[in-house]
């Protein structure tokens, strides 16, 4: 870490939280900004001209009774001094965001887009219901401009009182920078590569957090029943790990699978496995499948909102983790013989049947259109 004598640039746009660069790619390309890091491990530049010092401490007392903590008030004094138009960012659930916008979202405008699905308004009600939370954590969320998925997400947003001014359904912004990506780099997809992608949702420690015996073992089944069913039929299988190679991340989450999976199992899960190396690693193994089956992840929705083939295997009585369609995708019942059965009706369909067989439009799920993606639409929207 370094301390630089200085004040930041002026920027008329700021990132928050540099994560956030990677989903934002495209819809920065030829634009000026700072990046303000919230998380401490990616810091490595501390302003602290004599101006800036001035300013904390002043902040300091302004704040000191509203109960901000001096890495609030540091971020604060920053904003300040860079004074931006609008302050970005993607990753859509975190409260130093949204704790930043509260005190100056009047002088700023604060926009985030929704990277991941957002269970977290449900969990957030269970645990503190449960005794298991000392707050109600939805009640910190705060964000002025909001671009989400779709319809979905507006639902969840007025059932769970979310603190949300204005929101616009525009889709997946991960989708669309695949699809961007793709088209860049002339990568022409091999539709039916593989007959089955299973989303790896390995989910270590989840029994303790929701207090719920048997939650991990049911993660781990749906992995189990798909790899038994590819090995029966002899299909072309892959395992879309989440976390980067070579992390300690990733180390855990394979330590997961290998806890709850025998060796055979956990062996062929590794040969097929599609090694998370980019950005767009499991987004190349999701496309190229027939179907994709998983319990609540993300790109379940991704690909159906494509109109593509997915099955969800339902995993708890409190519909923590259901996703939020029903029909020929779901399963509510961690049944083999009904897991088998249902995958061999949704391999023997063609698409048309098989959308035909749910129970709700797709774009309420996630907005979709070919004509139209979400980079612009956030574009048009934000700038």
């Amino acid at each position: 870490m370094k301390f630089k004598i200085e004040n930041p640039p002026q920027r008329e746009i700021v990132i928050f939280d540099g994560t956030s660069l990677n989903d934002l790619k495209y819809i920065l390309h030829k634009k000026k900004f700072f990046v303000l890091e919230n998380r401490k491990s990616r810091i490595s530049t501390v302003y602290c001209s004599l101006n800036i010092i001035i300013t904390f401490f002043f902040n300091f007392f302004l704040l000191f009774f509203k109960n901000k903590n001096l890495h609030t008030i540091y971020l604060f004094t920053l904003l300040e001094k860079i004074n931006p138009k609008i302050v970005i960012t993607s990753i859509d659930n975190s409260f130093k965001f949204a704790e930043l916008a509260k005190l100056l979202s009047k002088k700023i405008k604060f926009a985030a887009i929704q990277n991941a699905n957002r269970f977290d308004y449900m969990h957030n009600i269970y645990l503190f219901k449960k005794n298991l939370s000392v707050s109600n954590l939805n009640n910190k969320y705060f964000i002025p401009h909001f671009f989400c998925f779709g319809e979905h997400e507006i639902n969840q947003i007025k059932k769970y009182k979310i603190n949300i001014d204005q929101v616009y359904k525009v889709g997946s912004i991960r989708v669309a920078n695949f699809f961007k990506h793709i088209e860049l780099n002339k990568i022409k997809l091999q539709k039916e590569k593989y007959d089955v992608c299973l989303i790896s949702e390995a989910a270590p420690n989840i029994n303790e957090k929701f207090e719920i015996k048997d939650l991990e073992e049911k993660f781990a089944k749906v992995a189990k029943f798909t790899i038994d069913y590819s090995k029966k039929y002899n299909l072309k299988f892959i395992f879309l790990q989440k976390r980067n190679l070579n992390s300690i991340e990733n180390k855990e989450e394979m330590n997961f699978y290998k806890k709850y999976l025998n060796k055979n199992d956990f062996n062929f899960l590794k040969k097929n496995s599609s090694l998370n190396q980019n950005n767009y690693s499991s987004y190349l193994g999701l496309f190229q499948s027939k179907l994709a089956v998983g319990a609540q992840s993300t790109l379940l929705r991704d690909k159906i909102g494509c109109k593509e083939k997915i099955l969800s295997l339902g995993l708890d009585n409190e519909g923590l983790f259901e996703f939020p369609i029903n029909g020929i995708c779901k399963l509510k019942n961690l049944d083999y013989l009904e897991f088998e059965n249902r995958m061999n009706l949704i391999l023997s369909l063609n698409s048309e049947d098989y959308f035909a067989k749910i129970e709700e439009p797709i774009n309420n799920l996630i907005e979709f259109d070919e004509n139209f993606s979400t980079i612009d639409k956030i574009i048009a929207k934000l700038f």
